[in-house]
């Protein structure tokens, strides 16, 4: 059985989203052209195409793994440790984005990079992050992170 255990896959590197996670959003859409018909009800759309996808995730600093992060100190390092694994080092650089995953399987996107990375640090008992990922590619994967299935 899968289960939701959002992370991301860079590099050889499985990175837990830091939870909890309190909000994960999928937003796609498709371009196309409309075209209306004087004098006849409705319209016309033509040359749908399926666009990136945006995810919309929200969340907390509490919790790393099973580790509870109870001092300023650590959820700071988690952050920062986090806001890399989003990152990455370069603007070409891609991941994969996991959202349910167990022993044999994800299911993920592919073709990521995190576009926004909003963080606040003004409750001291509960860092919180929200983010902006694009996916280029917007089919649902499966397999092992790394894996092309």
């Amino acid at each position: 059985m899968l289960t939701f255990q959002p992370a991301i896959y860079r590099d050889g590197v499985l990175y837990a989203l830091p939870r909890p996670v309190s909000r994960l959003r999928v937003q796609e859409s498709q371009d196309f052209e409309q075209f209306k018909v004087p004098l006849r009800a409705g319209d016309e759309l033509v040359g749908r195409s399926s666009r990136g996808i945006d995810v919309l995730i929200e969340g907390q600093v509490g919790t790393q793994g099973s580790e509870l992060l109870s001092s300023e100190a650590q959820m700071f390092e988690e952050l920062s440790a986090f806001r890399e694994a989003c990152l990455g080092n370069g603007p070409e650089e891609t991941f994969e984005l996991i959202f349910y995953q167990n022993d044999e399987s994800t299911r993920k996107y592919r073709g990521c990079t995190c576009v926004r990375f909003e963080s606040d640090l003004s409750n001291p008992h509960l860092f919180t992050y929200s983010l902006t990922i694009h996916v280029e590619d917007p089919r649902l994967w499966t397999g092992l992170p790394g894996e092309e299935s």
